[in-house]
């Protein structure tokens, strides 16, 4: 797109496309001050997203107006103008693969639930596809941010909770200093793994094989020990996919200390533990500070495969394979046998309400493997990164950059390496200084603090953020309050069992 550049009737610099211009022929910036004093919100905006028409007359005056908002300024134009670092974010649209999946990942639903959109008229007459793609993004990323947002409300209670079992009865943890040279395979537990089973048990000395939870079940089944079983999730069935784990005492778990664990695979196996590098993790890292365990640094993600990566990437610069990443519903079983999910719920199968009932709902139920399937293809840096699927199961294309082989190029990349002997690849720290108590009362001492109960209760601030009537802040402010005397009651009685 050519933009031709003239002068204004003030002697301020303009531009058209083809005959149409973007700002006013006579006084750009009193255009630009008219069409501001249009736009009033209830609140003022945390963030604001401005689809501008090219040229700096907005941002001073949008600064002006919205002193302690920060602005995205979305560029609809290729071309540098030469005022990009006048805003505090300046992306171009078309070099965006999802602006959904950028807002929500860069700015996060508490921000998102507290931004607005503004759109000048010659944008969305002129750009009127690229505005109404706009417009949908954002709707869903804001849409997505409540999901998240209601999520997080019910999940953070429960992750404290599990921080506090973490706290007091993991024993045997495993040193943070690891390496290996070994290429990594981490199995998931989709219906594609059964293709690599025999090629996963011929090589387990040339892999270093990190299985997620949900397949457990299935390596332990085909006589395959994993070097290291990977949990992250905080709900009461990630227990039900480690129970096997109570027979094999040796396997290292590694989490985080916000998953579910049964308390005696805490007790008795050895524990690689989690820290997550975002800043919407500083409570689980002021915990593990607090007990002096030592946490190794990694990606909190929607999906444990994410996180599962984001481990693999750090310990080995050798290639990392995938088996069972399928992130697609398919016909029948959703997930490799056996699962221990399957056995619970085959025990509440009957006549009207059978299997086949139950598979058809998760088959066409499976929202959130849209989520993850974006989020694996948005990654850049996967130059070594393969995911083994057979084509007749690949349905649904690649994962963006991630490669995909069939499981007979993966065995013909990995028969001739040198198998490595893995006698004791984890050595276990000391974990004396675990101080129970004290991080127990110093928990209790910080969920009086706005920061704590602000992440912990992230629906109810937000609603006392967005909310303009005060009788109705003081509602939000006494509900919380009563949700935190209840939970460190809760907490005093878990640790005194």
């Amino acid at each position: 797109m050519q933009l031709l550049f003239s002068k204004a009737k003030d002697n301020s610099q303009t531009f058209s496309v083809n005959g149409i211009f973007f700002h006013s022929t006579y006084s750009p910036l009193k255009e630009a001050e008219r069409f501001l004093q249009s736009i009033n919100f209830s609140l003022e905006p945390e963030l604001l997203l401005f689809v501008e028409p090219g040229l700096n007359y907005y941002s001073d005056l949008l600064k002006k107006k919205f002193p302690d908002c920060k602005i995205l300024c979305l560029r609809l134009f290729d071309q540098n103008l030469g005022d990009e670092e006048s805003w505090d974010y300046c992306i171009k649209y078309s070099e965006l693969t999802n602006l959904k999946s950028f807002l929500i990942n860069n700015f996060g639903e508490e921000k998102l639930l507290s931004s607005n959109i503004i759109i000048t008229k010659q944008a969305e007459s002129i750009f009127k596809n690229q505005i109404d793609q706009i417009i949908f993004q954002y709707k869903n990323a804001l849409e997505d941010s409540k999901t998240l947002l209601v999520t997080r409300q019910f999940f953070e209670k429960k992750w404290l909770i599990n921080s506090c079992n973490f706290i007091k009865y993991a024993n045997h943890f495993c040193s943070r200093q690891f390496q290996t040279d070994l290429p990594v395979l981490v199995c998931a537990s989709g219906p594609s793994l059964n293709s690599c089973i025999k090629i996963i048990k011929e090589n387990t000395s040339r892999l270093f094989i990190i299985c997620l939870s949900s397949a457990t079940s299935v390596l332990l089944e085909n006589d395959i020990i994993p070097d290291i079983v990977l949990t992250t999730d905080g709900g009461w069935w990630a227990g039900e996919h480690l129970k096997l784990l109570k027979k094999h005492k040796n396997i290292p778990l590694a989490a985080p200390c916000e998953a579910f664990v049964p308390k005696c695979i805490l007790q008795k196996n050895p524990i690689f533990t989690f820290e997550y590098n975002d800043s919407s993790s500083f409570i689980s890292c002021e915990i593990l500070k607090k007990a002096h365990i030592q946490g190794f640094s990694v990606l909190r993600n929607p999906t444990v495969s994410g996180t599962a990566l984001s481990f693999a990437k750090t310990i080995t610069k050798n290639s990392i394979y995938f088996c069972g990443l399928d992130l697609a519903g398919g016909k029948g079983q959703q997930h490799t046998k056996p699962n221990e999910i399957e056995k619970d719920n085959n025990l509440n199968d009957f006549r009207i309400k059978n299997i086949e009932t139950r598979t058809s709902y998760s088959r066409y139920n499976s929202n959130s493997l849209h989520i993850y399937r974006d989020w694996f293809c948005e990654l850049n840096d996967v130059d070594n990164v393969y995911r083994v699927i057979d084509f007749e199961n690949n349905k649904q294309g690649q994962l963006g950059k991630i490669k995909d082989i069939s499981s007979k190029d993966f065995l013909k990349k990995i028969e001739n390496l040198q198998p490595l002997s893995k006698a004791n690849f984890f050595k276990l720290q000391d974990s004396s200084n675990n101080k129970c108590n004290s991080t127990i009362d110093y928990i209790c001492q910080q969920l009086k603090s706005p920061e704590w109960q602000k992440q912990i209760f992230p629906a109810d601030f937000i609603s006392i953020k967005n909310c303009a009537d005060e009788n109705q802040k003081k509602v939000f402010e006494e509900r919380i309050n009563c949700k935190i005397t209840k939970l460190i009651q809760k907490i005093r009685k878990l640790i005194d069992e």
